[in-house]
């Protein structure tokens, strides 16, 4: 699933290609990949907005599409290959000739017309916890002492902090030297500041170099991110740590998928 740094990359390319055009209609190719009404008339495109892994694209109008991209969606500016792609679920139709892909492979995502979009963003808000950047090191520590679950655990725990995936969250942990199955409670309040100041590195680098594609992901413009050639233990299998030589060990933590250096992270 892309995660924050993959969104945020596209939510940039869209503010950047799409504020101030206009959209003129909406051909869906897959219903269950389209919620509300069709477009029916000219709507101006205002702002782009994301809340943790949501896009919120808003209209002069006051409505506007929500998008979650789920674990196979792709939103992609005028790629003309979207046209006969196979996949092509929802195509949003811009008054200059340029067309909006979203592309889905497994169909879990959307694209959904809603009649008031800044209302939508705050419900989106209000059910998450907040961006790895908007959290001091003492509301993060605090979080932590509430809990007993794997430290990874927590922090995939949208309702705590969003935005963080499976990627980002084994290389954060990496970064800071703790062990995926600690108990969140057990961190130290140093160790929680030094995980939060490693979530944000590795994530700060996710969006420099334009996300991970290791699955599916394509930026907005249709484009591969290179953040999976400097995973530090995701995927890693068998590779020697980046820090220490040893090999990484897959493991599983709440049922996902983990990686670890057992000599680095404790």
């Amino acid at each position: 699933m892309p995660e924050l740094p993959e969104v945020e990359t596209i939510r940039r390319q869209l503010e950047e290609n799409l504020v101030g055009a206009e959209i003129i209609g909406v051909e869906v190719r897959r219903e269950s990949c389209y919620g509300g009404s069709l477009i029916g008339e000219r709507e101006l495109v205002e702002k782009v907005a994301r809340v943790g892994k949501y896009l919120f694209i808003a209209f002069a109008s006051g409505r506007g599409f929500a998008i979650h991209l789920k674990m196979t969606g792709r939103i992609v500016i005028n790629v003309e290959w979207y046209e006969r792609a196979p996949h092509t679920r929802v195509i949003i139709l811009l008054a200059d000739g340029r067309k909006v892909y979203y592309w889905d492979a497994r169909t879990f995502g959307y694209v959904r017309l809603e009649e008031n979009i800044l209302e939508k963003v705050e419900e989106q808000r209000k059910k998450l916890g907040p961006d790895p950047w908007e959290m001091t090191d003492e509301a993060f520590y605090q979080i932590c002492q509430k809990y007993n679950r794997p430290i990874k655990n927590l922090i995939l725990d949208q309702a705590l902090i969003s935005g963080v995936g499976n990627i980002y969250a084994n290389d954060g942990l990496w970064e800071a030297g703790i062990d995926p199955r600690r108990g969140a409670k057990s961190l130290k309040q140093k160790e929680a500041s030094q995980l939060l100041v490693a979530i944000r590195k590795v994530m700060e680098r996710g969006l420099s170099t334009g996300g991970a594609s290791d699955n599916s992901y394509v930026d907005g413009l249709g484009n591969k991110g290179r953040y999976q050639e400097e995973f530090r233990v995701y995927r890693r299998t068998n590779e020697p740590c980046l820090r220490c030589g040893q090999k990484i060990l897959r493991i599983v933590v709440g049922g996902r998928g983990s990686w670890v250096c057992e000599e680095c992270q404790n």
